[in-house]
């Protein structure tokens, strides 16, 4: 009997390393990771989004996100069909931003081999950007001749804008997995910020509509979005 009891106890080890190893890898088999995301259709004004959505500690259903945004190129008119005679040309963006959400995930789904949550959700969170844009029109305009002797040219002029504006948005999506790893995230929703403008002119030439650069004011994010868990 001693020896069937000696034995037993390393049998006892070895099934308890066993559970804990087995419990140890399903934890690592769902835990809670980074999903890395791109909104391609800023791309359209110049504008790269990059975002990072990680599950809050304790609360599977709810996550935070936090996204950066650079642009750098040629500014885009979203709002506003091509007009051949606006005097405005070589419009360009330099500009990055930064915005947080908390999201609330309304069903029981999340994506496979992770503790990322699929499904419906509601969102809110702020947001703020920095823009330098410019232009140029070809108009008369002062220059220095021979021997500094001033006189009119007719060409084009540079004009450059400054915009920052800041606000929040509310927000309704659906997110659902398209691979082992990869998820797309639908969304759609309203928000206001206010617009700070610095420009040479008695109006912006970036203020369009709801989505150009220097718009302030109710405006209605929507899109998709396209991830990977990491």
């Amino acid at each position: 009997m001693g020896y069937l009891s000696d034995t037993c106890v390393p049998a006892r080890w070895a099934g308890a390393l066993g559970l804990a190893l087995l419990s140890w890898r399903a934890a690592a088999q769902t835990s809670p990771g980074w999903v890395v995301k791109l909104t391609p259709q800023h791309l359209l004004m110049s504008g790269l989004w990059l975002e990072g959505e990680h599950p809050r500690a304790g609360h599977p259903r709810q996550t935070f996100t936090l996204g950066a945004q650079l642009y750098a190129g040629p500014a885009g008119r979203p709002d506003v069909p091509f007009d051949p005679n606006n005097p405005n040309r070589a419009r360009t963006v330099r500009g990055a931003g930064l915005w947080g959400q908390h999201r609330f995930y309304l069903g029981t789904g999340s994506l496979p081999g992770s503790a990322q949550p699929l499904g419906f959700y509601l969102g809110c969170g702020p947001q703020v950007q920095l823009f330098r844009l410019s232009y140029e029109r070809r108009e008369w305009h002062d220059a220095a001749g021979p021997g500094e002797l001033p006189y009119l040219e007719f060409g084009p002029v540079t004009y450059r804008e400054t915009a920052l504006r800041y606000g929040a948005a509310g927000q309704a999506g659906y997110q659902f997995a398209v691979a082992r790893r990869g998820l797309v995230d639908v969304y759609a929703g309203l928000g206001l910020r206010a617009s700070h403008v610095q420009q040479p002119l008695v109006d912006s030439q970036f203020q369009s509509g709801p989505s150009d650069y220097a718009h302030g004011g109710l405006f209605f994010p929507a899109g998709f979005k396209v991830g990977v868990a990491l």
